[in-house]
């Protein structure tokens, strides 16, 4: 049976818009119909309450409608495993429901095709969605959590407010603001997204950035500078928050009485350089799952060098800074050759006020 397309988009408009960080789950929406009537919706909610499927159940009881013959469609199949709620599986086949319509298979190990086969096999019809672009929006829905639950690594965002000739920050480490005002509110909502925000010690050196979400309640559990001899207690004040503060480092100070409310982490580190792909490894452990980096240059650029960026946000404004020794978007150590470049793939370009905003995955040069 050929999916209902107008019934799926609004499953998928259910979870593109869902505002709040679910990390580690991913955003699922689920509605439920029967005969070309909708029954119920849902969305998946913050760790430990409900997953989307069961909301659409619940939803459909309180609007008095039986779910027994209906169908419902859902934008990733439904858990099959008993974590901090009972298996959707086992509500859906329990209610009654007679078809389901999936949007992308669950790539977590713990589920994977387990829950097609439980719904096959109690005679529950099963259709994958078929449609090219409704289906490419589905997996670009879990991309995050595809990344975090097949590598253990977080999916690293990098964020970055340049000017047209490619300058985050004047010769004298000026930048406020390069950006629209407007560009600086989106920021605000990508930081309550994400678990983590990354800066490098210069950047908090010269910015003394807060990196808090501004007139946002949701805040990101953590603060993270990468400092491999951290020495100056201050300038970690504008960083204080309810956020969690995590320095990796060399060797953690002496000082400990200087430095209340900051964990230390020691990493390896080679030529001055600390072990990125180890701090990013340490926050996985910890279930970040969305990771923002928000700069400088240098630290953006060694991330790429080590392809441990997934996707990039660019504003682009319309001034030119100039200037040899202003601070450019982009360091690390570069390549060689155009054939080793990367370069940004799925990308979407938006007028944000006088800015340009360029969202794009990062891929190898093809």
């Amino acid at each position: 049976m050929t999916e209902n397309l107008n019934d799926y988009e609004l499953a998928l408009n259910l979870a593109e818009n869902i505002s709040v960080n679910l990390s580690p789950r991913p955003p699922v929406g689920a509605i439920i119909t029967n005969e070309g009537e909708l029954l119920g919706k849902g969305v998946t909610q913050p760790s430990p309450r409900n997953h989307a499927e069961i909301n659409a159940i619940l939803d459909c009881k309180n609007n008095n409608f039986s779910t027994k013959g209906s169908t419902m469609y859902t934008t990733l199949e439904p858990c099959f495993h008993e974590g901090e709620t009972n298996p959707c599986v086992d509500k859906i086949i329990e209610s009654g429901i007679s078809q389901v319509f999936i949007g992308v298979v669950d790539p977590n190990p713990k589920v994977n095709e387990k829950s097609i086969n439980k719904l096959l096999s109690n005679g529950i019809k099963v259709n994958i969605i078929e449609d090219e672009v409704q289906r490419k929006r589905s997996e670009d829905l879990i991309e995050p959590f595809k990344h975090f639950i097949t590598t253990g690594m977080p999916y690293v965002t990098s964020k970055i407010a340049i000017s047209l000739d490619g300058k985050i920050a004047t010769k004298t480490g000026d930048s406020k603001w390069i950006s629209s005002e407007k560009s600086r509110e989106i920021v605000q909502k990508m930081r309550s997204l994400s678990d983590a925000i990354i800066i490098g010690s210069k950047t908090l050196k010269i910015d003394k950035p807060s990196l808090s979400a501004k007139e946002i309640s949701e805040q990101p559990r953590y603060k993270v500078v990468l400092n491999s001899k951290p020495s100056n207690p201050e300038r970690y004040l504008t960083l204080k928050s309810e956020s969690e503060i995590i320095v990796f480092c060399e060797k953690t100070p002496t000082d400990l009485s200087s430095w209340k409310g900051i964990e230390f982490i020691e990493i390896a580190s080679k030529d001055n350089k600390l072990d990125l792909k180890e701090a990013l490894r340490i926050l996985g452990e910890r279930n970040c799952m969305n990771v923002l980096v928000e700069g400088g240059g240098q630290l953006i650029g060694s991330l790429i060098d080590l392809n441990l960026i997934n996707k990039m946000r660019l504003f682009i404004s319309p001034m030119l800074i100039g200037g040899i020794n202003s601070a450019d978007s982009i360091g690390g150590e570069g390549i060689e050759f155009i054939s080793q470049s990367k370069k940004l793939t799925d990308m979407e370009v938006v007028r944000v006020e006088s800015d340009i905003m360029v969202t794009g995955k990062v891929k190898s040069h093809v």
